[in-house]
């Protein structure tokens, strides 16, 4: 055609913005499904989002205080079950994901499944010992409750080791296999026995669970458990990495269980716990892509530890893709979220949506600092994160104490919102400068 501009032979288009966004588009789905992100996400939907619709069902069985007596007890539980193995499974994840022999891959998941065995009942004991010393709970059903989950917590520390070490050897898709038949059993039954004998019936089978998935898992490691007599060398590798990794993690989320605490001590209302509680359930099962997305990610990440370079580009593509994706989701639940909550928890807790919303707005700097907090780990800057966790959590502490008298629930997330925020900006800030100085150092690879 007369007076259009002719291409050379062999020569493309100028691409266009929208062709750019569907390519950039295509090479990021197929990125995630060779990296396992699919099955990844299917294991945490079937262990946090099949936890999520058991608890939806178990609304529509217990009242709203039974809804809050059992937040209050599990979020004790799952935090000491966090602390119980100090790291141990952290640090199996780190040393098997990088680059050494097979043997020594199978040494470490041996010596992270003893130790951590022997850490967690341990801290189980004195989680055991602590109730009964200190009556918490008072003299009510829930120290009841509080001993029940004894057993649960051991359990629910140790099954972590064999699936983070599927995880660091790419192993996604037997992972989300055995996660799948695990949690299918636990739904049955913990709905089953709380449906028959209420909070009774759901303590009492609290631990079918983490028992039914770790006997799974160990079944399907035991050819690659090779036991290595303790070293110092070895057991100083574990701890003191697992132990400010485990701090970082267990600051991190007792951010939940200090605002649930708080909540009961200062409002004495089982009622206002259960309506935070549904802002828990939607704040997780809006957290669990980003999650699934950090987790396959790192053992890719940890094969860059010595190209600081292509790490940094790398942590500034995840951060930014992450934050889109979170955004677009927090912004269908802002829109829709009343009318979920009415269909999906029933009008009783509709007021849940506030907090919710709060709660919800806290991921997007979560979304943004996650993936650069994952660098510092695959560094070996824990240290960093434990301090930047450090900071989330008295942050949090000391707003909720002023927020939550005033606002109920809403303050409570209000404050892990703000708190959430300022840790966001420390850890971005920390890691931008761990990472200038890997670049700038002199003979490293790039």
């Amino acid at each position: 055609m007369e007076g259009s501009p002719q291409l050379p032979d062999g020569a493309r288009p100028p691409e266009t913005l929208w062709s750019r966004l569907v390519r950039v588009f295509r090479e990021d789905v197929r990125r995630l499904v060779t990296t396992g992100v699919p099955h990844f996400f299917v294991a945490l939907a079937l262990t946090q989002g099949i936890s999520m619709l058991r608890r939806i069902l178990l609304v529509h069985i217990l009242d709203v205080d039974q809804l809050g007596q059992m937040t209050y007890v599990m979020q004790i539980a799952d935090f000491t079950a966090m602390v119980a193995d100090l790291g141990i499974s952290t640090s199996v994840l780190k040393y098997v994901a990088e680059p050494v022999s097979e043997d020594r891959k199978r040494q470490l998941y041996g010596a992270g499944l003893v130790w951590g065995t022997l850490l967690a009942i341990s801290v189980a004991t004195i989680y055991l010992v602590t109730v009964v010393a200190a009556g918490l709970g008072g003299e009510t059903a829930v120290h009841a409750f509080m001993l029940m989950v004894v057993p649960y917590i051991p359990l629910a520390a140790i099954v972590k080791t064999p699936l983070v070490y599927m995880q660091a050897r790419k192993e996604i898709r037997r992972a989300a296999r055995f996660t799948a038949i695990t949690q299918a059993v636990s739904l049955v039954l913990l709905v089953g026995g709380t449906y028959l004998y209420g909070l009774w019936g759901f303590f009492a089978l609290v631990t079918a669970a983490p028992l039914t998935n770790l006997v799974l898992l160990l079944v399907a490691t035991r050819r690659d458990v090779s036991f290595v007599r303790p070293t110092v060398e070895l057991i100083r590798k574990f701890t003191g990495f697992g132990f400010f990794s485990m701090l970082a993690n267990v600051t991190g989320y007792a951010n939940a269980a200090v605002s649930v605490v708080l909540l009961r001590h200062l409002t004495g209302s089982d009622e206002q716990v259960g309506l935070y509680g549904v802002g828990l359930l939607v704040f997780n099962g809006l957290r669990l892509l980003p999650t699934a997305l950090l987790q396959v990610a790192f053992p890719y990440l940890s094969g860059l530890l010595n190209q600081p370079r292509r790490l940094r580009s790398r942590l500034a593509e995840l951060s930014l893709k992450q934050a889109v994706v979170v955004a677009a989701m927090v912004g269908v639940w802002y829109a829709a979220g009343p009318t979920l909550i009415r269909l999906v928890f029933g009008s009783r807790y509709g007021e849940a949506y506030w907090p919710s919303m709060a709660l919800a707005g806290a991921l997007l700097p979560f979304a943004l600092s996650a993936p650069w907090s994952q660098g510092l780990l695959v560094l070996g800057r824990v240290r960093v994160n434990f301090f930047a966790a450090l900071v989330l959590l008295a942050t949090n502490a000391a707003l909720g104490f002023w927020l939550i008298p005033l606002y109920g629930p809403l303050g409570a997330a209000l404050a892990l919102l703000i708190a959430r925020t300022a840790e966001g900006i420390l850890a971005f800030g920390m890691s931008q400068l761990v990472l200038a100085g890997r670049v700038r150092r002199p003979g490293e690879a790039q």
